[in-house]
């Protein structure tokens, strides 16, 4: 009886021993899933709490550099700890359904880390954070395999003959093709020349493989959308959001509104959010003709959204030829010499980055780099083509170098002189004057904080579109802000097709006027460095018609870029490889010239071709079109200090006067040794 006690109790013992081994397994489980949910939202705050940033405007957040490091700080430690998530999954320490909450978080982010505006820091977070963990996932892959394959001589023999034989194939196929072959070499298979006997400024040459072409397909993001896969959401975010609200389907003509204003900083503000206002307050029903008896025919719309024909619409321009200023500039001092201006302003866009993107463009420009220039059959006049070598930017921003290039300020956020856009001598000197922007701006950069910059309106502008709600989104998001890396679709193509468009047409309109036309071209100004080839094409077809339709009879073209590629925070300045920190200081800019058949411009054009080895800055273009307006007297009613930084390119310059020291270009900057 005692035996049997005893063997009972045994049990009973075993039994609660059983029973207390696993309730601690079950309450290890459940311990360790409540630490990896609570390791995930500590993350997910951390990386909330990084998007809180400066309360100020956008330039005094820019300066102030401590938000941006405060924010990238929490980002960081976000990744870090959604990385040591994943580790615990892989090694099956937590349950996968982790991995949902996870990618739910990581829609989140995408979703709330919009770049709206520097009261969150955007895509910097959003790319630092997605690059980390991809980084790290990598690590923990190679760690796992290793770990399963150290026990196994015979599959670990395998994989690293595998893995040898993959390294050696892609070694021997890309090992010229991604070197910096010809990095030094422009458009007319001239090399830049650092002959210290002559030049002062000696172009620092990336001697590793250029990441850029590396890395460049893998971030070709663009690819993947369609412009012509249009969805009726178009249709209804317009209305939704404008002053057209609750008429859905009941309009079928929709007019942009005039953003040119008699006033000087008129009530439509030069830059985007107060623009963007206005344009959505103000689009207009074009069957609406007590609406449009009210505007004058100055103010009638020239772009119009149509939905008779197609029900996702159709943006149709037809530009208002203004007969009476064609007159009244035709009536002004001018001088004859002059020629037309077509200036082709890309914003972050280096000489190298400009092959690479505009292919069939870069191809055709290179007809004109030979001594008898460029002319057909059907255009006998001839073109020569400059490329500067040494082209190089003042400064990181792009306020730094536009207000030299088109107002010859050296700028400064206090400046004590005026600064007054070129635009001015061009309108007092009776040409008609065109600004086409493919963003939500008036001008190539902010105005707000410039208490001294005197905005000069153009004659006509395409800026209207490039407010519309489905392709406006300020900032610094990642997907579809102005910054985004997606094609700008709207209405079923890409809204440089209807910047070309209004090009033609204005040029076309006002053939018989002098003309000043500025094309901006910001597409380069975002993270993976691929969008902007989408407009190679349409670039390529315009110029190229122009030629050959005789359009271009004395025109100069100017092809010009503020800064090289990339300013914003991609993976090249996040790697800091070498072909970036060099292209990001040496934009493009190339001349094309009518030749004018006489002696002075083939002293001109000696010196204009000597100039192309020279460093030359914003300044310089500053000049240059001034010399196109005044000839040798380019610099007349000048301040000594405003006109000592720049020449024109036509001029002779000292190449041993040109280096960084001159425009007080900074070691970190500077490309000049």
């Amino acid at each position: 009886m005692l035996l049997e006690n005893e063997k009972y109790y045994n049990v009973k013992i075993n039994n609660n021993i059983n029973i207390i081994k696993t309730e601690y397994k079950r309450f290890l489980k459940y311990f360790k899933e409540i630490i990896v949910i609570i390791i995930i939202y500590i993350g997910r705050y951390l990386y909330i709490k990084s998007l809180i940033g400066c309360n100020g405007d956008e330039f005094s957040c820019l300066h102030n550099i401590k938000y941006i490091y405060e924010g990238i700080n929490y980002c960081i430690k976000s990744s870090l700890l959604f990385l040591i998530v994943l580790f615990l999954i892989q090694l099956k320490i937590t349950n996968y359904y982790s991995i949902i909450i996870v990618f739910i978080i990581f829609i989140e982010f995408i979703f709330k880390d919009r770049g709206s505006s520097f009261n969150h820091h955007g895509a910097l977070n959003l790319l630092g954070f997605f690059g980390i963990l991809i980084i790290g996932e990598l690590v923990i892959l190679i760690i796992i395999s290793y770990i399963k394959l150290i026990t196994n001589k015979s599959i670990r023999m395998i994989f690293f003959i595998f893995l040898f034989l993959l390294f050696f194939t892609l070694f021997i196929k890309f090992k010229d093709k991604y070197y910096c072959k010809n990095w030094d070499r422009g458009l007319n298979m001239t090399y830049i020349d650092n002959n210290s006997k002559i030049y002062a400024c000696k172009i620092i040459i990336p001697k590793k493989k250029c990441l850029i072409d590396i890395f460049g397909p893998f971030l070709d993001f663009s690819r993947f959308i369609n412009c012509n896969n249009r969805k009726n959401k178009e249709k209804h975010l317009l209305y939704d959001i404008s002053n057209l609200r609750n008429k859905t389907n009941k309009i079928k003509r929709i007019g942009y509104p005039i953003t040119i204003s008699k006033k000087q900083e008129s009530s439509t503000s030069l830059y985007d959010r107060k623009l963007y206002r206005f344009i959505k307050n103000n689009l207009i029903d074009m069957d609406n003709f007590d609406q449009l008896k009210k505007l004058s025919k100055r103010k009638r719309p020239e772009i119009i959204l149509d939905y008779t024909k197609d029900p996702f619409g159709e943006l149709n321009i037809q530009i208002n030829y203004n007969k009476k200023l064609s007159n009244k500039r035709k009536l002004l001092e001018q001088n004859k010499d002059a020629n037309n201006i077509i200036f082709i302003f890309f914003d972050n866009l280096s000489r190298v980055h400009f092959y690479r993107q505009y292919k069939k463009t870069s191809d055709f420009l290179k007809n004109f780099f030979n001594y008898e220039g460029y002319s057909t059959k059907k255009n006998k006049f001839k073109y020569h083509g400059f490329e500067f070598l040494k082209y190089h930017k003042l400064n990181k921003y792009t306020l730094y170098n536009v207000i030299p290039m088109f107002s010859g300020v050296n700028f400064k956020f206090n400046s004590s002189y005026k600064m007054v856009s070129i635009l001015k001598d061009y309108k007092k000197k009776g040409f008609v004057t065109c600004n086409i922007q493919d963003v939500c701006h008036k001008e190539l950069m902010r105005i707000g904080p410039l208490k001294n910059y005197i905005y000069i309106e153009f004659d006509h502008e395409y800026v209207a579109p490039s407010c519309d709600p489905n392709i406006y989104e300020s900032g610094y998001g990642l997907l579809f802000s102005e910054n985004g890396i997606l094609k700008k679709c709207l209405y079923g193509k890409e809204n440089f097709e209807y910047i070309i468009e209004y090009a033609r047409q204005f040029w076309n309109a006002y053939k018989n006027n002098k003309r000043f036309l500025r094309i901006v071209n910001t597409y380069a100004h975002e993270y993976s460095g691929e969008k902007s080839k989408y407009t190679d094409t349409i670039l390529y077809n315009f110029l190229k018609d122009l030629y050959d339709n005789e359009q271009m009879e004395k025109t100069s073209l100017y092809i010009a870029a503020d800064h090289g590629y990339v300013g914003l925070f991609g993976i090249y300045k996040l790697l800091h490889s070498k072909d970036w920190e060099n292209e990001y200081s040496l934009p493009i800019l190339i001349i094309i010239e009518y030749d004018k058949k006489n002696l002075s411009y083939e002293m001109q054009y000696n010196e204009i071709r000597k100039n192309q080895q020279v460093l030359v800055s914003p300044f310089d273009i500053y000049f240059t079109l001034r010399f196109n307006l005044y000839g040798t007297n380019y610099k007349i009613n000048l301040n000594s200090k405003r006109s000592k930084y720049g020449e024109s390119l036509f001029k002779n310059i000292n190449p041993k006067d040109r280096d960084c020291s001159k425009y007080k270009i900074k070691d970190i900057h500077c490309k000049c040794k």
